[in-house]
């Protein structure tokens, strides 16, 4: 150790070492700040890095012509003329992106070279180091050769660069580099064998990881090309050429680099094609585009795949869950974090629903410049609506307005695209999704906001289970997070998150937002709401069992079936058991079975044309969790005959998972089917018996499936308690809504109608949004009217349980006794 101390003091006594510490450590520091800074949208990022440059610049002709005149004194310099050099290179990359935004690793590998020179240069004779040195170098070697190669084509140009500014020579360094290095290192490797294997050893596990790396890409890019060429021989010309691709496409990591090509990482031929992501397409994806050279590289050796950016796009929402990037972004949101959350749940066993409400905290690092816009997204659980969204301003809650979707959305983009000042905007989205905006977050403004979802309990094994929300936004997993829950009643109640029972809450605390579940017995319902004259009343479901005898039963396979799930359908002996393969009926049965499973191993999800299935069919299917929904199907000749041919088919469906995709979900909420959820024995039963389960549906009745519940419309007599929370009649209208989704699109006066319903119940539909603007004024220049005699938005502390008319009657009663002795205990102390 005293020996490796008494080195490094008598290196840094040569000549010139003291200086150029100085200047490394200064030019260093100003490429740090200058990336921060254009990472936080600093304006002045671009006069940091000329910092820089010019700090460089100086010292690298000063040292480079003492080297020329005296190199056995000043050799020692040499690591740092070539640190200093590729400094001034990601200087220069600041403001002209030649080489475009560099992952991070790149910047790391770029000094582990440059350190490693330190110790190569030095002639040690600690050949122990000196080889781990080496080592180093090999590893990092390669990259600097990268950006010698890739600015190949720029030289021409960087000669004239060197003839008007001088700047035009930072285009050369990385050639010169390995041009003087390669030289060194021949020179080295001749004194002692170790370093020509530690080196080669080094360049050795990065082209073994690239070979490794590019073969797993490749084999993903063949396979995805195989299944276009293979299915444009059976392309169903009503779906989107794209669709057999996702369809076959199972998510991995290879995957969704291949699809991200162009839209995130930049692939070499397009290098110096400066777009911005206007040119990617229609459709828009909100990820900082990266020039990695190491995907770069093994795309060269990729075939391209034939999709265009928004095909790409598509499959990256449908097959990885990338909606919420794909949301229209009006500001960066980049830099932001959630700072803490707080979820607060409220169970009412009596009900089967649960009322969460979640405090988000969103602020933006420190020394960022401009306003952010923040997007969150929520995933809830079937049948959820939300109810409820307030935006602190100027530390005063404001609660937000519910209007038709169109017109919250016009308000939000002229408050945040014009005039640049608050508002938060919570708008439906398909597959049980909530999207949520806020806007403007800086340093100086942190954001709170809230929301509130009603919820179903969902019904298992004589238990009612409660699963948390699921969310995404900015950084939420470093947010401090407390979550409570509170039961209505004396309730058992167990979870899978660790809660302590404190003053009658379950209190967690932990960091991000972790998945978990609730566990509550099963109790009996018996609550009612009383609104406007009219009582919702909550009852078990009725279910009935009604003779059917399908015309054809279709096994809707993927490749989630196993085989024993297949045979124990193809077992049942039925001459009219049939799949649907490349859109053509297929019968199956005990011989075929097995070859025709192979057909599907690779479907991971199917779109059936349920408009050319035969009348009084069956349909048996298996849903996963992803597929296309019908937004980005939406101007497909698939989906208009979806909308126009399928109803009055009487086509019934059973699903043997316990999930269900979004195509599915909204068949279901819009009833082109009749849907039922149940167990593979159980539908092998019904098929067996030639039945089916129906929930009986009335005019004033609305079904939650997933809880086992029904809510009634009904008007109001002193006979029914009506003590239970406003979320019931919420539920109702829900339902209501999205049971007329079809009447809604093709008819103007039914949307103002359920529009109405919407704000009366206060919640977030596919025709109403909720939004908060900053004053009265803003709503009124947007033409937006503030709900009167409404429910209002929901608040975790006041459920609006409303009393019978004799618990009025007792409140007036005792009331007023309270008052008149009040008066006459008064005038007696008078």
């Amino acid at each position: 150790m005293k020996h490796k101390s008494n080195n490094l003091e008598y290196y840094t006594q040569k000549p010139g070492v003291g200086i150029s510490l100085i200047v490394t450590l200064f030019s260093s520091l100003f490429l740090i700040g200058a990336l921060f800074c254009k990472e936080s949208e600093y304006n002045s990022y671009q006069g940091i890095a000329f910092l820089s440059l010019i700090c460089e610049f100086i010292y690298g002709v000063g040292v480079f012509f003492i080297l020329l005149r005296n190199k056995e004194t000043y050799i020692h310099l040499t690591p740092f003329l070539i640190l200093n050099w590729l400094i001034g290179c990601f200087s220069l990359n600041v403001f002209i992106p030649v080489f475009q935004d560099l992952p991070t690793w790149v910047y790391f590998t770029t000094v582990a070279f440059c350190v490693s020179n330190f110790f190569i240069y030095s002639n040690s004779d600690e050949s122990r180091s000196t080889s781990i040195a080496f080592f180093i170098n090999g590893l990092s070697f390669l990259l600097i050769l990268y950006f010698a190669i890739y600015l190949i084509p720029i030289m021409p140009f960087s000669f004239l660069g060197i003839i008007a500014l001088g700047l035009g020579f930072y285009g050369l360094v990385p050639a010169i580099v390995i041009i003087i290095h390669t030289i060194t290192i021949l020179r080295y490797i001749n004194r002692d064998k170790n370093y020509v294997v530690s080196f080669s050893g080094g360049i050795l596990v990065v082209l073994i990881s690239l070979a490794v790396f590019t073969a797993g890409l490749n084999i993903e890019s063949r396979k995805i090309n195989q299944f276009g060429r293979i299915n444009s021989f059976d392309q169903n010309n009503e779906l989107p050429y794209y669709i057999s691709i996702s369809q076959n496409l199972k998510p991995n990591f290879f995957n969704e680099i291949l699809l991200k090509k162009d839209l995130v990482y930049t692939p070499l031929p397009d290098i110096f094609d400066f777009r911005t992501f206007d040119s990617f397409g229609s459709k828009q994806f909100n990820e900082r585009k990266i020039h990695n050279p190491f995907i770069s590289i093994a795309y060269l050796f990729c075939k391209d795949l034939n999709l265009d950016n928004d095909d790409k796009i598509n499959i990256l929402k449908s097959n990885f869950d990338k909606r919420l990037e794909t949301e229209e972004q009006l500001w960066s949101g980049k830099d932001l974090f959630t700072k803490s959350i707080k979820e607060d749940v409220k169970i009412y066993p009596e009900t089967r629903l649960a009322y969460t409400e979640i405090t988000m905290n969103i602020a933006s690092e420190k020394d960022t410049r401009g306003q952010k816009e923040a997007i969150y997204s929520f995933q809830l659980p079937e049948g959820s609506v939300a109810t409820s969204l307030s935006l602190w301003v100027n530390g005063t809650e404001r609660k937000g307005v519910l209007t038709t979707k169109e017109k919250a959305k016009a308000a939000y983009k002229q408050i945040v695209g014009v005039e640049y000042r608050d508002p938060s905007l919570m708008q439906w989205k398909e597959g049980n999704k909530v999207v949520v905006r806020v806007f403007p977050i800086n340093y100086k403004t942190p954001r709170t906001f809230k929301c509130g979802f009603t919820t179903p309990l969902k019904v298992e094994d004589n238990q009612m289970k409660y699963q948390s929300l699921s969310i995404k936004g900015p950084n939420i997993s470093n947010a401090e997070t407390t979550s409570r829950i509170q039961t209505v009643g004396n309730t058992k109640i167990e979870t899978s998150k660790d809660f302590e029972l404190n003053k009658g809450y379950y209190i967690n605390q932990s960091k991000g937002l972790d998945d978990w579940e609730a566990h509550i017995p099963l109790t009996k319902v018996s609550n009612s709401f009383a609104w406007k004259n009219k009582i919702y009343e909550v009852k078990d479901i009725q279910k009935t069992t009604i003779p059917f005898k399908p015309s054809e039963i279709i096994l809707d396979l993927n490749s989630s079936w196993t085989t024993k799930q297949i045979e124990s359908f193809v077992e049942l002996n039925k001459t009219n058991l049939f799949v649907i393969v490349n859109g053509k009926k297929k019968e199956i049965n005990k011989d075929n079975f097995k070859a025709i499973e192979l057909e599907f191993e690779d479907l991971h999800y199917s779109l059936l044309p349920l408009y050319e299935i035969s009348r009084n069919s069956l349909i048996i299917t298996k849903c996963g969790t992803f597929c296309a929904n019908f937004e980005e199907l939406e101007d497909s000749n698939y989906l208009k005959k979806i909308r126009t041919e399928t109803k009055d088919r009487n086509l019934k469906v059973i699903n043997i998972s316990p999930d269900i995709n979004p195509f599915w979900q909204t068949v279901k909420e819009q009833k082109y089917v009749d849907f039922f959820q149940t167990s593979l024995k159980n539908s092998l039963d019904l098929i067996h018996k030639k039945q089916f389960v129906l929930f009986k549906t009335d005019t004033n009745t609305v079904n939650i499936a997933p809880a086992n519940i029904s809510i009634t419309e009904s008007p109001q007599t002193s006979a029914i308690k009506t003590n239970g929370p406003n979320h019931i009649y919420r539920m109702y209208a829900f339902g209501k809504v999205l049971e007329e989704q079809v009447k809604i699109q093709n008819d103007s006066l039914v949307q103002n109608q359920y529009v109405d319903l919407a704000k009366d119940a206060n919640i977030v539909t596919p025709i109403s949004s909720l939004i908060v603007l900053e004053t009265d004024e803003d709503y009124k220049n947007n033409g937006i009217e503030k709900n009167v005699d409404t429910l209002g938005n929901a608040s975790i502390n006041n459920d609006g349980a409303v009393p019978e008319p004799h618990e009025w009657l007792l409140i007036i009663l005792g009331s007023t006794i309270l008052f008149f002795y009040y008066k006459k205990h008064k005038k007696q102390t008078i």
